[in-house]
């Protein structure tokens, strides 16, 4: 007999929880946001963004429609990176995000040496107005 997985509604905005220091107009250490809203219990719509911080300021960011199901979400992009898979372990009031690739370096099609680990806690359950992480316009 399987144990049944209470639904978890991702809808919401998720902060990455690390430790930054600013000096000046820069900010050190990594930083991200990730914004999804449930299409269905079985598919959501989710931007995603992590920054490295000064002095590079190296990124990652997508936008993608995944499948949802056990409470997780597995992004890929075969064409930017074959190796590339992100995983996305949705909790009641955070997600713990997971990246495995091939190189580290230049996974995923982010910026030199982003990586997509950590814990995003839920800084809001409203549906979000979602926007493209890297021109800020308003998604339709």
């Amino acid at each position: 007999m399987t144990e049944q997985i209470p639904y978890i509604d991702p809808t919401g905005t998720y902060d990455l929880e690390s430790k930054t220091t600013k000096k000046g107009n820069d900010t050190y250490g990594y930083y991200g946001q990730i914004q999804i809203k449930a299409l269905s219990t079985s598919k959501i719509v989710m931007t995603f963004f992590v920054c490295k911080g000064a002095p590079s300021y190296n990124s990652g960011s997508f936008v993608d429609t995944l499948d949802y199901q056990n409470n997780k979400a597995i992004y890929t992009d075969p064409e930017l990176d074959k190796s590339c898979a992100i995983t996305f372990d949705f909790k009641e009031k955070s997600v713990i995000v997971k990246e495995k690739t091939d190189d580290y370096n230049f996974g995923c099609g982010f910026g030199h040496a982003v990586v997509a680990d950590g814990i995003f806690k839920k800084t809001s359950s409203k549906v979000p107005l979602l926007k493209d992480p890297g021109t800020g316009q308003e998604l339709k």
